[in-house]
């Protein structure tokens, strides 16, 4: 059965937290982090609907109240101490933010989203190398199907 990139993503994610036998992850979260991720939680402008309602393609109270859901759901997240879906959450929220940069309004020199841009990298600078120490310490471990798999031609 194949999952959607999201449902496969978030599986991976799980997959990391669960191997994580040092707890960096939580450690991340919620000793290094946790003012930041609750800052960027409640800025609508890393939250893609908030865009996809500036582009015309959803009601100002569609966004509105997909983002409340979404603040609700993150709390509740943060709440019962499920880092897997926070960092879920985050990285959603991060991948907004690139793709302001990439193709919209982010521009060089710009004062635009420098807060949540210095905020994104220090964050995915402490995230990534324990992505790959977990991955590195799990050889053996199965990690999904290769969207991308080595073909011969």
């Amino acid at each position: 059965m194949r999952h959607t990139e999201s449902e496969a993503f978030s599986k991976f994610v799980s997959k990391l937290v669960a191997m994580d036998e040092n707890s960096d992850f939580s450690e991340l979260i919620w000793s290094q982090f946790s003012s930041t991720i609750r800052v960027l939680l409640d800025n609508k402008l890393v939250y893609q609907p908030f865009w996809d309602y500036q582009n015309g393609k959803i009601s100002e109270t569609d966004w509105k109240n997909r983002f409340s859901s979404a603040k609700l759901a993150a709390n509740n997240a943060l709440s019962s101490k499920k880092t897997d879906v926070v960092i879920c959450i985050i990285l959603q929220r991060l991948y907004t933010l690139r793709n302001q940069i990439v193709h919209g309004g982010g521009a060089w020199n710009s004062t635009a989203n420098r807060e949540q841009i210095r905020d994104g990298v220090a964050f995915l600078s402490k995230l990534v190398p324990i992505i790959i120490n977990v991955m590195m310490d799990n050889t053996e471990t199965l990690w999904g199907d290769a969207n991308y798999p080595l073909i011969s031609e």
